[in-house]
């Protein structure tokens, strides 16, 4: 593919208009829920933003966002504690990647400072895991760095340390991946597919938050089964799933920040056509589906003799994920797509509104 500017394609994705046809249908044969603590979980994460971040400059875009129907919808079968650290988490990761998203965040425009500000990151939570490695750093001066003590204490206390181990593994992929993206981005140009999957689906965090699915079910499975092939297809296939939701739900938000380093922009710059383009990542959630229920069978197949009850309830987990995924991106003021949930046929013009959110 030739050079393309990211100014260029955003210019011509702003005169466009997409339609979304067979999301809802897509995920037919998956369940949908709500967590019972709806109510509960959004009163305490609006009190901790409000407390914690009175002054941030996106305080309401980010109560806007209702962060306690994402963690409701994504975890709708964990018990109250349990589903507050998962919110809090998400919640935390979302503020985080802000300051180093497209034009809007605080980072975004200087490689350095982005490492710097990982590398803080990634010793403090470290730290704060219990785990070794890096030395103590114990407070820091950057607010949504240190808001990470509002989930430190329940993953040290109730995760075992091989399943803290996982997670800081998966946060350290995060943050490798963040740095590819940044660097990417910096040049001005759209980046190409292949271009994009070398970090895109570390930057989604989908594999931090699935580092956690265990520790929300209260399961623990064992060893022969988290190392088998087909558990890392799980966790592939959810990573796409929400991957290719999120580019396509979140296109007019990310277009309006300056940003164009996700799926539809980056096939439309190939293909010519932002419609294809939206075509053709419906055609991949399909498939991430599809490849999914294959290798939960094989799994189930294998396994599930020995851990039917622990099993099952991983990979509910996971569909889950991408249900709630679904379920609060079309609700959510972060994306501004506003539509029903059972409908089917979603139309999106890529325009820039007047009140477009920051």
């Amino acid at each position: 593919m030739a050079t393309v500017s990211r100014a260029k394609i955003i210019e011509r994705l702003q005169q466009e208009t997409i339609t979304i046809t067979g999301l809802r249908s897509a995920f037919s044969s998956w369940p949908f829920r709500t967590n019972p603590h709806l109510s509960r979980v959004r009163e305490e994460v609006e009190k901790m933003l409000v407390r914690r971040f009175r002054d941030h400059l996106k305080l309401h875009t980010l109560l806007r966002g209702d962060y306690g129907l994402f963690g409701a919808t994504w975890w709708p079968c964990a018990e109250y504690k349990e589903l507050l650290v998962a919110t809090r988490l998400s919640l935390w990761l979302f503020m985080w990647d802000d300051e180093l998203d497209s034009d809007a965040g605080s980072l975004a425009q200087d490689v350095d400072q982005g490492q710097r500000y990982r590398a803080e990151t990634l010793q403090f939570v470290t730290n704060h895991l219990g785990l070794e490695g890096f030395t103590s750093l114990l407070h820091s001066r950057n607010s949504v760095i240190q808001s990470f003590d509002y989930i430190e204490t329940a993953l040290r206390e109730s995760c075992s340390v091989e399943q803290r181990k996982i997670f800081l593994k998966e946060f350290r992929f995060f943050m490798n991946k963040s740095e590819t993206e940044q660097t990417l981005r910096l040049r001005g140009s759209v980046v190409t597919m292949d271009e994009l999957w070398r970090y895109r689906l570390g930057t989604s965090a989908v594999r931090v938050v699935l580092a956690i699915n265990q520790y929300c079910h209260s399961i623990d499975l064992p060893w022969y089964v988290t190392e088998d092939a087909d558990f890392a297809e799980l966790w592939h296939w959810t990573n796409i799933n929400i991957c290719s939701v999120n580019d396509l739900l979140s296109v007019k938000k990310e277009i309006a920040q300056g940003s164009a380093e996700s799926l539809v922009p980056i096939l439309c710059a190939e293909l010519g056509s932002a419609q294809e383009a939206a075509d053709q990542v419906m055609e991949t959630v399909r498939l991430a589906v599809f490849e999914f229920d294959l290798a939960a069978k094989r799994l189930l197949a294998r396994y599930g003799r020995d851990t039917s009850h622990r099993l099952e309830a991983f990979i509910a987990g996971c569909r889950y994920y991408c249900t709630g995924n679904l379920t609060w991106s079309m609700s959510t003021g972060r994306y501004g797509v506003h539509q029903e949930l059972g409908t089917d046929r979603i139309t999106i013009s890529l325009a820039v509104d007047d009140d477009e959110e920051e």
